[in-house]
């Protein structure tokens, strides 16, 4: 029984990189046929397609917990916003430098560094009662798409005022291999894209909900609390894709793309994909995500940027201090703090 569940949670992990390539793709080659603006595709396709693993559980795990399924999913569902934004915003930035040192631009930091405290801020705020509602959760979504809004306008009047104009109007770059592509792609038809996005948002669920399924057969057979496998869990196979992503990414010499992938993705990880769950249904936060791990994930945001911008350059001993840092905690959090 164990076997199978840790089989279909790495299906279900295999899954969710899959369906969510097929809808990045999809959704790039339809937006390029519409003739919507490079910019508009890079921040929206690809800051919200690489987070559609954590938007997959979320959702289906409110749809989970509304049918009776698991009503006691809560745990899974919230831990894995956090497991995953302290894994990239750690371990995967870790891997990244240790592979090669990495540069990210100051008004990059200056503009996603506050936001990124400020949707943790938002986060605890509306679980300080222990539930995350789903007037709080309308409210995170409607604060992301505005975040996002001010975002495409800045990055419209940078490229008037041309100061990253080499950046912006460069080629399309593939959402899950960062390479140059052709645009827009003639060679494939409105219909076809239409199928991959069906076939990946099927992928989606289907992989969603087997993540959600052996996770709690983990849970139950090892008798771990749900937050843990969430966190620990479920919060590393959905930051699977940023890694390879953004590993291929550096080995193509996009570092900037990179690190910036993972700093946008995060924030729609804690407002639109914690929020596109809550939505459906109350979510439960439990007590030790507010008293434990989101004071964690400020300490290891400070420590991130503290370190991107000390320097301009994050180094490989530094990012071997990340990822001792993510290590730490999940001894720790498997060891004193899991309930």
């Amino acid at each position: 029984m164990l076997l199978y569940s840790l089989l279909f949670l790495l299906l279900g992990f295999f899954g969710l990189f899959v369906g969510a390539k097929f809808v990045i793709i999809s959704l790039e080659n339809i937006a390029d046929r519409l003739n919507i603006s490079h910019i508009m595709v890079g921040l929206t396709i690809l800051s919200i397609g690489t987070s559609l693993p954590e938007i997959a559980v979320s959702i289906m795990g409110g749809f989970d917990k509304l049918l009776g399924i698991d009503p006691n999913i809560d745990g899974i569902v919230i831990g894995n916003k956090i497991g995953s934004f302290l894994t990239q915003i750690t371990l995967i930035i870790g891997i990244l430098a240790v592979s090669k040192p990495i540069f990210v631009s100051k008004w990059e930091l200056r503009r996603e560094g506050p936001m990124l405290f400020i949707s943790v801020l938002i986060f605890l705020f509306f679980s300080l009662d222990g539930i995350l509602s789903q007037f709080e959760a309308l409210l995170m979504i409607i604060i992301y798409f505005i975040y996002l809004s001010l975002v495409i306008w800045s990055e419209r009047h940078l490229a008037k005022t041309k100061l990253e104009a080499s950046y912006l109007e460069k080629q399309r770059l593939d959402p899950v291999s960062f390479e140059s592509v052709e645009s827009p792609r003639n060679e494939s038809s409105t219909l076809r894209d239409i199928g991959i996005l069906l076939i990946g948002l099927i992928i989606l669920v289907i992989a969603a909900e087997a993540t959600l399924l052996s996770a709690h057969d983990i849970s139950r057979e090892f008798h771990i609390p749900k937050n843990v496998i969430g966190i620990v869990i479920v919060g590393f196979g959905t930051s699977l894709p940023e890694l390879v992503a953004d590993l291929t990414a550096i080995r193509r010499g996009s570092i900037g793309i990179a690190v910036g992938d993972i700093l946008g993705s995060n924030i729609c990880d804690i407002l639109l994909a914690s929020g596109s769950g809550a939505i459906i249904v109350n979510f439960n936060v439990p007590m030790i995500i507010l008293v434990f791990d989101i004071p964690v994930l400020f300490l290891a945001l400070s420590l991130a940027l503290y370190l991107l911008w000390s320097e301009k350059t994050l180094k490989r001993w530094e990012g071997i201090l990340l990822i001792g840092f993510y290590s730490v905690y999940v001894i720790l959090k498997l060891t004193m703090f899991q309930i």
